[in-house]
């Protein structure tokens, strides 16, 4: 927000240089981000009232003949120029504020004296498409533009979102007056005389609108504002429009209370409150056509039975309803709606106004009358002699007060960790605008914020506040014990899993990525993954409209991303993250594409699917856990190419090649994937010593049918083997002669060690012959 200086100086007189003044919002919690000198305007500008408007056959300029205590030629083509208005004019020998200097120019045969200025030209706004426009009286022809527009500054701070009551310059000066700074009330005081309202006012949606007040002005003549409000309102970063328009939005950046001014000849009956109809269409001021739905919070003109349209509440006005010209008398509608419930409209629409900006943060409930009497003391200084204000209003009001709130000011000494003087926080509080009551109950308070401090809920907000204006800096610096509650004991050893998860994942070479939780159900359907149950009521774009239900989709758009751009393999991606099922779960997802290792002897084996399931199997080793895959069709894999996940003997996920439905679709090479649900159990294994006794080794070759799992075989070995056998190798896989067709032989290396001696020959054979009687009862021969 940008905080005129000079406009703020008129709500604390006392107040301290800009710079000092940084110091002291930082205190209060508000950062400035840049300090701005508004420099006059150049000494060749000035004032100018235009006398002839010709335009020049076919050109697209027209010539102006301009009265500056002489009448000089000047040729512009801005389409607002007309006769009467006051223009800035740059002198011939000005230097711009871009840098140039103006000369006598030729212009379609013309001599141009100079030229008239547009907002930006005058380097007091970014608007290029039409003159400054003056009151006609504003100033005597050749005044120096300076002599009205002298020097400023201008504060830009950041406003946080708790703070609405900050986006204004007298709720920033509030603020700053409770440090001790003498505070200059607004008490606004238009002449009011009796006249009938022509209008009425209702409200159909309670919950949407708690308050909703219609002032009434006539004889109103539209035309610009005052030299002095065009310069704050550039300033303030707003371009002005007209008297009324520029009243509105003056009064809104002095109090914070957002308004609507209507031609009142427009609005028939009245204006109603009600929520739009499914369907329903609105024009709003920027001249986009809106369509509407029920949810959306809508202020109609009401014109017998019917209603239309008029505005979108605490967003936008309609285009029929705005000041024009003409208007010579004006409603006023200042209010309060449902921050939640413009905050859904406006982004629905994309609709960013300074009006939904406070709308949807909270203004003050009870500032709509206050805010109004501004205006219409505005409107009668500017807009002419003949403006009359009636005396009565519409004032529908169901806002319900702020319950006071128990504070314990010892409460706040032990919380700070600062002894703080009970005169010292009722007088802080006080300052802030809280009424501070005593109870029957001792030590306690009944504290009631103000009606413009929307933050201010709890007990404890009462305590920062005081903490805040007696200084942070107060505060000593201590270091404090920490003793964490019994519920907090290991809280945090789901995240210390997963970040040793992320390492051992980066460990072995893949990288990973954070994508958006974001999908869609024709993405689902494509990837094949579970149809989305959670759907976004406002999605940002048509492919993001629910959240979604695997990773493994989001890894192929990574890779395909990467492969569009060029990028050479291979790919090792890894993703850990949220999915949204019936319930929310934590995933653990990886793809392979290309030779992670190339060069080895064994082709075929770089980036095939055993590549992927030798990296989950180190993965599990290195977390002391053990894996295994047994065979399983999964819709998004490969039908001859996909497994179950085992995990410590509990199934987590699914592992595989890529379905080539999917690969083709996406254009995508042969990729493999696998996903698992988290957390992931903890293993067994633990710090082992090193070994005492000898192990004792043997070697067994078994035929199987081609079609059977290794993890068959690897189950029936260990069962049989007993507790002390202490690795399992495949070492070879054989097919071929003098096997029968549709037969392969596995060989494996079988290592036992007993912790506490030395095994003999009987046992290890023992062992062996419990394994061969295992196999043999399953029908599966042993190579002798």
């Amino acid at each position: 927000m940008k905080i005129v200086y000079s406009w703020l100086k008129e709500f604390l007189p006392d107040a301290p240089s800009s710079e000092r003044l940084e110091e002291l919002l930082a205190g209060l919690g508000l950062e400035t981000e840049s300090i701005t000198r508004l420099a006059p305007p150049p000494s060749g500008v000035v004032f100018g009232r235009v006398l002839q408007v010709e335009p020049l056959e076919g050109k697209e300029v027209r010539r102006l003949v301009v009265d500056i205590g002489q009448e000089v030629q000047v040729i512009s083509g801005a389409p607002n120029a007309k006769v009467g208005m006051g223009v800035a004019l740059a002198l011939p020998g000005t230097l711009l504020p871009d840098g140039s200097e103006l000369r006598v120019r030729t212009i379609a045969g013309l001599e141009s004296y100079g030229m008239a200025l547009s907002p930006k030209e005058l380097g007091v706004g970014d608007y290029a498409g039409g003159l400054l426009e003056f009151a006609p009286e504003a100033l005597p022809p050749g005044t120096p533009l300076a002599e009205a527009w002298g020097p400023d500054e201008v504060i830009e701070v950041e406003i946080t979102p708790n703070r609405p009551d900050w986006l204004s310059v007298y709720g920033v000066a509030r603020d700053l007056a409770a440090l001790g700074l003498s505070l200059v009330r607004p008490s606004p005081k238009p002449q009011t005389m009796p006249l009938p309202l022509p209008f009425g006012v209702w409200i159909e949606d309670p919950e949407g609108c708690d308050r909703f007040t219609l002032s009434y002005a006539q004889g109103v003549r539209v035309g610009p504002s005052p030299l002095w409000v065009q310069r704050r309102l550039y300033a303030a970063g707003m371009r002005p429009i007209s008297n009324v328009v520029d009243a509105t939005n003056y009064a809104m950046l002095e109090l914070g209370n957002p308004m609507h001014a209507y031609d009142a000849a427009f609005i028939r009956e009245g204006l109603v409150v009600r929520r739009a109809q499914k369907g329903e269409k609105l024009v709003t001021l920027d001249g986009q056509e809106r369509t509407l739905d029920e949810r959306d919070l809508l202020i109609a003109v009401k014109d017998g039975p019917q209603t239309r349209p008029a505005g979108l509440a605490g967003v936008m006005g309609g285009l029929e309803d705005e000041i024009r010209e003409t208007t010579s008398a004006v409603a006023l509608e200042v209010a309060h709606f449902d921050p939640v419930r413009v905050r859904r409209t406006a982004r629905r629409l994309g609709l960013k106004t300074e009006a939904s900006y406070r709308f949807e943060r909270g203004v003050d409930k009870d500032g709509q009358l206050l805010a109004a009497d501004r205006f219409m003391e505005l409107l009668q200084a500017w807009g002419g002699p003949g403006v009359q204000v009636a005396q009565d209003r519409l004032d529908l009001n169901h806002t319900r007060p702020h319950p006071p709130i128990a504070f314990r000011p010892a409460y706040t000494s032990r919380l700070v960790g600062l002894e703080y003087p009970e005169t010292t926080q009722a007088e802080v509080l006080r300052r802030l605008g809280c009424t501070v009551e005593p109870t029957d109950q001792a030590g306690v308070w009944a504290v009631t914020p103000p009606s413009h401090r929307v933050d201010l809920n709890i007990e404890e907000d009462l305590i920062e506040e005081v903490a805040r204006i007696v200084g942070y800096e107060q505060i000593p610096t201590t270091l404090p014990s920490f003793f964490p509650h019994p519920d907090n004991l290991g809280v945090e050893a789901p995240y210390e899993a997963n970040e040793r998860l992320k390492q051992v994942m980066a460990g072995l070479g893949f990288q990973e990525v954070l994508n958006y939780s974001w999908s869609s159900p024709e993405e689902c359907t494509l990837m094949r993954a579970p149809a989305p149950t959670v759907f976004m009521q406002n999605p940002q774009t048509p492919d993001r409209t629910a959240l979604r239900t695997a990773l493994y989709p989001g890894l192929l758009k990574n890779l395909q991303t990467a492969l569009t751009q060029g990028e050479e393999g291979p790919f090792l991606l890894f993703e850990v993250g949220k999915v949204f099922r019936q319930v929310e779960s934590l995933h653990l997802a990886a793809l392979l594409c290309g030779d992670p290792v190339p060069g080895l002897w064994q082709k075929g084996l770089e980036g095939s699917f055993f590549a992927l399931k030798g990296l989950l199997e180190a993965a599990a080793h290195n977390l002391g856990s053990r894996v295994r895959v047994e065979k399983e069709t999964v819709p998004y894999l490969h039908p001859g190419i996909s497994g179950a996940v085992w995990w410590n003997e509990q199934k987590v996920g699914q592992i595989g090649a890529l379905h080539p439905a999917i690969a083709a679709a996406l254009e995508l090479p042969q990729v493999f994937l696998f996903e698992l649900t988290l957390p992931l159990s903890k293993g067994s294994g633990g710090f082992v010593d090193i070994a005492k006794y000898p192990a004792s080794m043997r070697d067994l070759a078994v035929v199987v049918p081609d079609a059977t799992p290794y993890a068959e075989v690897e189950r029936l070995i260990r069962a049989g083997a007993g507790e002390y056998l202490e690795k399992l190798e495949l070492f070879d896989v054989y097919r071929g002669k003098p096997l029968e067709q549709g037969q392969k032989s596995l060989a494996f290396h079988l290592t036992f060690r007993h912790p506490e001696r030395t095994l003999t020959d009987p046992e290890t054979d023992g062992f062996m012959q419990n394994i061969i009687a295992a196999l043999e009862q399953k029908g599966f021969a042993i190579r002798r």
